[in-house]
């Protein structure tokens, strides 16, 4: 994304907290899950490329709610409010409960549905620190707590950033400790999937038990595909959902090598793990 798109979206956030902001309720609906009840760990696509249910829209961006251990965070928000605002009211989930957002890179498909929250004094946004000035003015102007992360941090107990990677394009993912290993949510995987897994075990000393997200694999050559499917295997990666930007080609290739360990994206997906 160049330096013009960023300050564009900025733009548009920003005068999307004057026509949402006010109005903005908490959205109808039941709560995926009651605060109080602890199952285990779920996780709700909200955003995505592709419709996995009846009734929600698909679009070019990614978003999901992860709930467990009697909170709800919000990872990304996709690009359009209206949209992320659609399927959280088709799938029963009230976007006002939330008590954490995790934003991996500053891309608009990934945090131009901010404003879809409307404002939210307080709310602690955990965003790389390399993110782009003006996007990170604009969601300034929400009223959300930012907190730049530069090394992994701690969001609620048990849900953890991973340090910051890339160059160009910084980038986080959100870390879910199970018994089981770690569930590791990302956005695009700009800085690559293998280098981001590679460092989070590095650092964690935890095993990879789920990755979700997406991989940036849409323009990759099938050969170079093939490698990094091999690559997650290696790493003892047990179960794969990559979707968005992962691309048909290489989500296909997944498929084939995990069979029942693959997760089939698409908003309305919802990915269990225990806590």
């Amino acid at each position: 994304m160049h330096t013009s798109d960023s300050v564009r979206i900025a733009a548009g956030l920003a005068a999307l907290w004057l026509a949402v902001g006010a109005a903005a309720t908490a959205l109808p609906g039941l709560p995926a899950m009651e605060r109080g009840q602890d199952p285990g760990i779920r996780i709700t696509y909200l955003y995505d490329n592709t419709a996995a249910v009846p009734g929600v829209r698909a679009d070019w961006g990614f978003a999901c709610l992860v709930e467990g251990r009697g909170a709800r965070l919000l990872f990304d928000t996709g690009t359009k409010p209206d949209v992320l605002t659609h399927n959280a009211q088709a799938l029963h989930i009230d976007l006002g409960r939330l008590d954490a957002v995790v934003l991996s890179h500053d891309h608009g498909d990934h945090t131009a549905g901010f404003p879809a929250l409307g404002p939210r004094p307080g709310l602690p946004v955990f965003h790389a620190q390399g993110f782009n000035p003006a996007v990170v003015a604009a969601l300034r102007g929400s009223g959300a707590r930012l907190v730049p992360v530069s090394k992994s941090v701690e969001v609620l107990p048990g849900f953890h950033t991973s340090d910051e990677f890339g160059t160009t394009i910084k980038e986080e993912a959100l870390l879910v400790d199970t018994p089981d290993g770690l569930v590791v949510i990302v956005g695009c995987s700009h800085p690559g999937i293998v280098p981001m897994l590679q460092q989070i075990m590095a650092s964690t000393g935890r095993p990879i038990h789920t990755v979700l997200g997406g991989f940036h694999l849409v323009q990759t050559p099938a050969d170079e595909v093939k490698r990094i499917v091999a690559a997650l295997q290696e790493l003892g990666v047990g179960r794969v959902g990559p979707t968005h930007c992962t691309g048909p080609d290489a989500v296909a290739r997944f498929k084939e090598a995990y069979g029942d360990r693959f997760i089939q994206g698409g908003v309305g997906t919802v990915v269990t793990a225990p806590r």
